[in-house]
């Protein structure tokens, strides 16, 4: 996805750091067991977090393991494993990096978004047979996002985008958690969240895609116009997110969650808006 998903490392406890690594990893892990080893790529700090929410709401803890990494395969990590939130995680992130290449294919990069795409192709079969609805929804809404990419710039697809996380959150809660409140509140949480991404996206690349006739949905504005037009709304989101969230029944991982809302999602806007680079993990 993004990649705009992340907590203020500086701020963690060392277990937290521990246990956010141990999930990023772990979806890459899932990823190269379901998928083959290129398809790693897909790994991103979105759905590590989304992971990471899911299985702080869930009653059964997750099977920690020791492995070594495919890019240090000396050094033993601590991985989670074997979790159904893994696999759905995982399949998720083949789908959304499948429609990545297949947008790139149709727009700015078409020899690299169609190489991607064809290495992608088995993976992205495998991942759809096993959330078939999920990629349902993503397909149909990235459809609508790209039609409306064809015409001039328009905000409404931070709703659009937004309407699709919010879907996608809903269905991943329903699948891991069952359906009820919980999993609407998680919704909710997507719903926010792909507004924030889609505005806070709009402002990174603004440069470049005015600067190579790419379709931005704030490209009538200039970079200052548009960060003074986002910010307080990205404001706003992060503290609707941060409500949502702080009445969650986590059973793990609530100092986690509130670091990503509280701290991480304010640092990367702060960083986006004044044009620095984002905190690696």
């Amino acid at each position: 996805m993004f990649g705009y998903i992340r907590p203020f490392k500086p701020d963690l406890l060392i277990r937290e750091y521990t246990r956010y690594r141990s999930a990023y990893c772990g979806i890459c892990m899932q990823i190269a067991h379901d998928y083959g080893q290129l398809p790693r790529v897909a790994v991103s700090y979105d759905m590590t977090f989304l992971a990471l929410l899911l299985m702080s709401l869930k009653d059964e803890s997750s099977d920690v393991i020791q492995s070594g990494c495919i890019l240090n395969p000396f050094k033993k990590k601590l991985i989670i494993s074997d979790d159904p939130v893994m696999e759905l995680c995982a399949a998720i992130s083949i789908v959304f990096a499948w429609h990545k290449a297949d947008d790139q294919a149709h727009d700015e990069h078409p020899a690299a978004g169609t190489a991607v795409r064809v290495i992608f192709q088995r993976a992205f079969s495998r991942a759809v047979r096993k959330v078939p609805e999920l990629a349902q929804t993503i397909r149909e809404q990235l459809q609508a996002l790209r039609e409306l990419e064809k015409g001039p710039p328009d905000l409404i697809a931070v709703e659009m985008f937004g309407q699709l996380l919010e879907s996608v959150f809903r269905q991943s809660a329903r699948i891991t958690l069952g359906a009820g409140p919980v999993a609407e509140a998680v919704s909710l949480i997507g719903r926010d969240m792909g507004r924030w991404i889609m505005l806070i996206d709009a402002i990174d690349d603004l440069t470049d895609d005015c600067n190579n006739n790419n379709w931005n949905p704030l490209s009538d504005c200039t970079r200052e116009e548009a960060i003074k037009k986002a910010e307080d709304r990205l404001s706003a989101l992060e503290a609707s997110m941060d409500r949502t969230a702080a009445v969650l029944p986590y059973v793990r991982d609530g100092g986690l969650m509130a670091n990503i809302f509280t701290a991480g999602l304010p640092d990367v806007r702060q960083r986006i808006m004044n044009n620095l680079p984002l905190l690696r993990f």
